[in-house]
Formats: C-alpha cells, structure tokens, sequence
C-alpha cells in the first residue's frame, strides 16, 4: 500500500481520510475523479508507514510540506472525519491556494462539554489496551458503516493499525477547535453528512451557519463512513460541488 497516491491529471484535488482508516478510504473517489483531475491521497501522519505526531496543525504542516515538494500550489481539499478536521486547518492557512473545501461527516470540535471531554479521554486511552484485532469485531454500524462493502474496508484499514497509532490519533482529534478558523473562509465550503448519523448533524448546522460560502448537502442512508456507503451519490455531489457538471 503506497502512503501517497498522486494520479491523473488536471485540476487538483486532495483527499484526507479519517482516524483509523487510511488512503484507500478513497477508492470509489480515485478511480471516478483520475480521468478528469489529478487526485493525491495521501496516508495522514500516524497511519500506514508516516509516524504520528501530536496536532491536527502539525499534520496540516506535514501535507503542505508534502504538496510543496511536488510543485501543488493551488487544490481543492475533501476531508472525511479527522480529515475533515486537517482539511479545515489547511483553508484556514490558504485562503487563495485552495479553491473549494469539503468537509465530509467531519466537526471543527469534538465537545466543549466537560464530561463528555472526559468521556472521551477515558475511551481514548482505554484502546492502548485494546488491540485492533478485537476492535475489528465490532458489528459494522458501530464502526460507523451503514453498507457490508464500507464495513469490510473499514475493518480491513483498522486491522492494519497499531493500538498506539489509533490512541494518538483519536488524542489528536479529541485536542482539536477549528472553530475559529469557520468565519474567516473565503473559498466555497460544502459540509456533507450522512442521513444515519444524527451525531455530526448539530455540527453540521452550526458550521454551515457560520461559513459565509457554505451549503449542506445529507448523503441518504449513508452512516459515518459516507463516501463508500453511498459511493456514486458522493461523488457526483462531489463533481457538482468542484464545478465539473
């Protein structure tokens, strides 16, 4: 598995995935977007053969180094998740090198609220202990897949990490505000979640309210891994948002 896959050619457009799953969360997206843009998928630090590091920023300062390195100087970002998150933190840095910004089942914060802060901290460090071999026996919904095909990736991705890389980067999501960053975006933001998880959808509200440049699209019976539940509606969603139909 390559940590980074750079593909096709035209305009750019790069895809961040989630916490626990790596760059072939993009699979369905790849191969429909290849023919038309050049597409990087890179693995994000903590995943695959990039070690960890300890902030959304710092993995934000490791993509841009990446891009910089091959000559990408102006792209769109779509982030699932954590990835969303990075994604966010990229925008924020780059008002007029990055052309459009989808968040996709994605939050600028976990929660402001105090027990459930610490809440999480305890499950958090709770899957140091847990290897990812028992965590791939959970039923598919509760690993946020609505579809058999998006369940048996997941499990697949998570089965190839480590309990320390997936303990670090759910610390790094959990310490993450991109609130500040959501009044200042200039370039077209699009937040898209899927109908089965009511719990980005609070969020998803909040940050297309305070994005000047935003819209809401709800990807149907689609759960938390919502470009494999419902891969062809992302994707012409996808194209609609990037200006391609």
């Amino acid at each position: 598995m390559s940590d980074f896959i750079d593909r096709g050619t035209g305009p750019v457009v790069v895809l961040l995935h989630g916490a626990g799953v790596d760059n072939r969360l993009w699979d369905p997206q790849i191969s429909s977007f290849e023919t038309t843009h050049r597409v990087i998928a890179p693995n994000l630090p903590g995943h695959g053969g990039v070690a960890a590091v300890d902030s959304v920023e710092q993995m934000a300062d490791w993509i841009e180094r990446q891009l910089a390195e091959r000559g990408v100087r102006r792209y769109s970002v779509v982030g699932l998740s954590l990835g969303g998150m990075v994604a966010l933190e990229l925008a924020s840095r780059r008002p007029d090198g990055v052309t459009h910004l989808v968040m996709i089942e994605s939050v600028p914060r976990v929660s402001d609220h105090p027990v459930v802060r610490l809440f999480a901290r305890v499950m958090i460090n709770l899957l140091r202990l847990v290897p990812p071999k028992l965590l791939v026996m959970l039923p598919g919904r509760q690993m946020g897949a609505e579809t058999a095909g998006a369940a048996d990736y997941i499990k697949s991705a998570i089965a190839r990490m480590t309990s320390s890389n997936i303990h670090s980067v759910m610390r790094v999501a959990l310490a993450y505000d991109g609130r500040p960053h959501l009044a200042h975006l200039r370039m077209p933001v699009t937040v898209m979640i899927g109908e089965k998880n009511k719990a980005t959808h609070d969020w998803a509200a909040e940050m297309t309210k305070a994005i000047k440049h935003s819209k809401l699209i709800v990807i149907p019976k689609a759960g938390h891994i919502a470009n494999r539940d419902a891969a062809d509606f992302t994707n012409d969603a996808l194209r609609s948002v990037l200006g391609e139909r």
